[in-house]
């Protein structure tokens, strides 16, 4: 596992709470993997009997002892590959994935060869949202997504089982942040009016 997060950690910043990968998101893709290699199979005992010779070259071919079967054979590994790549994907995009509330910053990273990081101050998050499908719901994770800095791009960090503590742990982390500002302003304000 990746140590984005520790190794990007600032002088006095110390980790909240870091986020919990759930693999009970690549469920999905496990089980396209499993439906392609039943297939792969089915189609495999299917189309591998023995047909008859349509033309005079396939009964020459019979004849020297040769079995036909249907070309579409040869090419049904492709069915494995269509199941395993999602998988592969999903498997990457988990393992390459960080998150983590700081006592200052929220901090993340997407991705292996491709990366896309998330560094956004306290003050500067706009929005932490979850989202969950039919699936997230009855495992128990989250798609979270943060939106800040003053734009209106989002990254979502998928699969993550934390999710709700995860939010409001940030929620606690920008209203303490904010109590710090005005008691800072107070104080500055008392200094300025000689007090």
């Amino acid at each position: 596992m990746s140590r984005y997060v520790e190794n990007n950690l600032g002088r006095g910043e110390e980790i909240v709470l870091k986020a919990k990968k759930s693999f009970w998101c690549v469920v999905p893709q496990i089980v396209w993997f499993v439906l392609m290699v039943v297939l792969f199979f089915v189609l495999k005992n299917v189309l591998s009997e023995p047909r008859e010779p349509e033309t005079r070259e396939e009964l020459l071919r019979v004849m020297a002892g040769e079995t036909l079967v249907s070309p579409i054979v040869e090419y049904l590994w492709i069915l494995i590959i269509v199941g395993l790549i999602p998988l592969i994907i999903r498997l990457i995009v988990l393992w390459g994935m960080n998150l983590a509330v700081t006592n200052k910053r929220v901090l993340g990273k997407i991705g292996v060869l491709k990366i896309q990081a998330l560094d956004y101050h306290i003050e500067k998050v706009d929005n932490v949202s979850l989202k969950a499908g039919f699936l997230g719901n009855l495992f128990h994770y989250h798609t979270v997504v943060v939106k800040g800095g003053g734009d209106n791009a989002e990254i979502k960090f998928i699969g993550i089982s934390n999710a709700n503590q995860f939010k409001n742990a940030i929620n606690e982390a920008i209203e303490k942040h904010a109590d710090e500002a005005r008691k800072q302003q107070a104080a500055e304000i008392a200094k300025a009016m000689g007090r």
